[in-house]
């Protein structure tokens, strides 16, 4: 069923708030983002504004969920096609540091803020999901190694923890030796990727 000129309006209405409150923040930073500076620069009244997110924070974590759509989005394109295990973490890792390496501003904004609905939301259990099911796919296929300490819940939290440790040294400390974080990241996380893994892929 087709939705309403209404509810279509408002919809693109809110999309358009959001996709401004995106663009300042990644042209000028979070500070330069308040529901009265999206108001000016989208002609609109702040009032029009409150209709839509009751406060700067909840316009915050829309753009958020966006970010998060923006990563799983990246992640998903890279692993069409690829079918082994192994490589698809390899392949998704690498994309995820990438992807934190190409939109540092976008990344820090996922990561920096505390939790929140969009951390809680379905962007971030699609990552999660997303990865239990290529371990777990691993582990049925006897190609990944778990037992009761090491279990597919703790390879999962491995791998995600390596990534984001390395997307955020990249990021931060380690942002003038690009270079260098270019050579051994891969060769890093293949090697977190071989302690588990029981035959080549």
């Amino acid at each position: 069923m087709q939705s309403k000129p209404g509810e279509r309006r408002k919809t693109k209405t809110r999309q358009d708030i959001i996709n401004t409150a995106y663009a300042m923040i990644i042209a000028d930073g979070l500070d330069a983002v308040s529901l009265r500076a999206v108001a000016d620069r989208l002609d609109y009244s702040p009032a029009a504004l409150y209709r839509y997110f009751s406060s700067k924070d909840e316009l915050v974590d829309a753009v958020r969920a966006k970010c998060f759509e923006h990563l799983n989005a990246a992640i998903f394109q890279r692993l069409h096609g690829v079918s082994s295990p192994a490589r698809m973490l390899l392949v998704g890792g690498m994309t995820y540091i990438h992807f934190a390496r190409e939109h540092p501003v976008e990344y820090h904004l996922m990561f920096h803020l505390g939790p929140s609905p969009s951390t809680q939301a379905e962007n971030q259990k699609l990552a999660m999901r997303s990865l239990l099911y290529i371990v777990r796919h691993g582990i049925e296929l006897g190609i990944f190694a778990a037992d009761a300490n090491y279990t597919e819940d703790a390879i999962v939290l491995h791998c995600w923890s390596t990534v984001h440790g390395l997307a955020m040294l990249q990021t931060t400390v380690m942002d003038e030796e690009q270079a260098r974080m270019a050579e051994v990241t891969e060769t890093i996380l293949g090697r977190v990727i071989a302690s588990f893994t029981r035959i080549p892929a």
